[in-house]
């Protein structure tokens, strides 16, 4: 990736339009850019819709929608805004153009970042990582430290258990159990995977498809976000040729998503985006798999693997969400 002024004033632009239109409703049409450039790759190959509208410069969530996400935490500082965590808001409608600028400064960022991220040398014949969604996170991160009062974890005073949504701090409730998150990642991991596997070229067809299933939160309904499962199944499928492998990453995406909403966003005045967070998990680790040729193994136990994966995740999110009930009932015990 070539540094450009061009680009870079781009970037600016689009922050201001992330933040002027709200952080959630640029990203729907982030992903509704990738299911349209999708069904055009399939069929006719031509890809500039996916890699220079979707993940370019205006629409890419490294500028547009983490320029809305700051903006959003700068509004809230200024006391224009009631929740620094509120993606969905439109700026536009606060009429303070500095909000929209801030926006803007962000998006210059998130270039900038992809920019550096991008000239880390990969190790293995896949990308070292998802050089956007990380930048996306560093974005978020740089917001939540100057824009925040927080801390990147976020303030627990008063919290009896970090890993439980409360009416104050939440992601998205309804999703945060377990067993839920185990259902989402397979009834979505499966069909991404499948999809990426009988046909070539759609790798952002499922993604597509989720994200803009957002369009429906954006109007207040209750709907799963899933476009970590679905983006973390299909490109582990196309990356291996193995759905089963995609299946499994794309409940590993579950509940990383889960997992990153507890660390950062619960609990913090700005909003540090989850399903960002699980992809730059996912993309990190399959090339590491791929390095050591894990890839490669026996399809009995690739199987054997995946069923770890989900149990693993399930026992590790289930103990940390029920310690609060423990501590308390050992308090009890000791009390008594």
């Amino acid at each position: 990736m070539d540094f450009s002024i061009v680009e870079l004033l781009l970037a600016f632009a689009a922050g201001i339009f992330g933040a002027a239109i709200g952080a959630l409703p640029v990203w729907i049409l982030c992903g509704l850019a990738v299911l349209i450039g999708t069904v055009i790759n399939m069929s006719t190959g031509q890809s500039d819709i996916i890699n220079l509208l979707a993940w370019g410069t205006f629409l890419g969530p490294h500028t547009s929608f983490a320029g809305g996400v700051a903006a959003a935490a700068y509004a809230a500082r200024q006391n224009d805004l009631d929740n620094g965590r509120d993606i969905v808001t439109a700026l536009i409608g606060l009429d303070k153009p500095k909000i929209l600028v801030v926006g803007g400064l962000y998006g210059m960022i998130g270039y900038v970042l992809l920019w550096m991220l991008s000239l880390v040398p990969n190790y293995s014949e896949l990308a070292w990582t998802n050089t956007i969604a990380l930048a996306v996170i560093l974005n978020m991160f740089i917001a939540r430290l100057f824009l925040g009062n927080t801390g990147l974890l976020g303030n627990t005073s008063g919290v009896k258990n970090r890993w439980i949504p409360t009416d104050s701090g939440a992601w998205v409730p309804y999703q945060s159990k377990p067993l839920m998150l185990l259902l989402l990642g397979f009834a979505v991991g499966l069909p991404a995977a499948y999809f990426a596997e009988v046909m070539p070229g759609s790798v952002g067809l499922t993604f597509g498809i989720v994200t803009f299933l957002l369009i429906f939160m954006q109007f207040g309904y209750k709907v799963p976000v899933t476009h970590h499962i679905a983006l973390s199944a299909s490109m582990l499928t196309a990356a291996t040729g193995n759905m089963v492998w995609g299946v499994g990453f794309g409940i590993l995406a579950a509940f990383l998503g889960e997992i990153s909403a507890c660390l950062f966003t619960y609990h913090g005045d700005t909003h540090i985006d989850p399903p960002t967070m699980a992809l730059v998990g996912t993309f990190t680790i399959y090339p590491l798999l791929d390095y050591v040729g894990i890839f490669n193994l026996n399809a009995n136990l690739v199987w054997l693997i995946i069923a770890m994966i989900a149990f693993l995740g399930w026992l590790l999110l289930s103990a940390l969400k029920n310690e609060g009930n423990l501590k308390e009932k050992l308090a009890l015990k000791v009390g008594g």
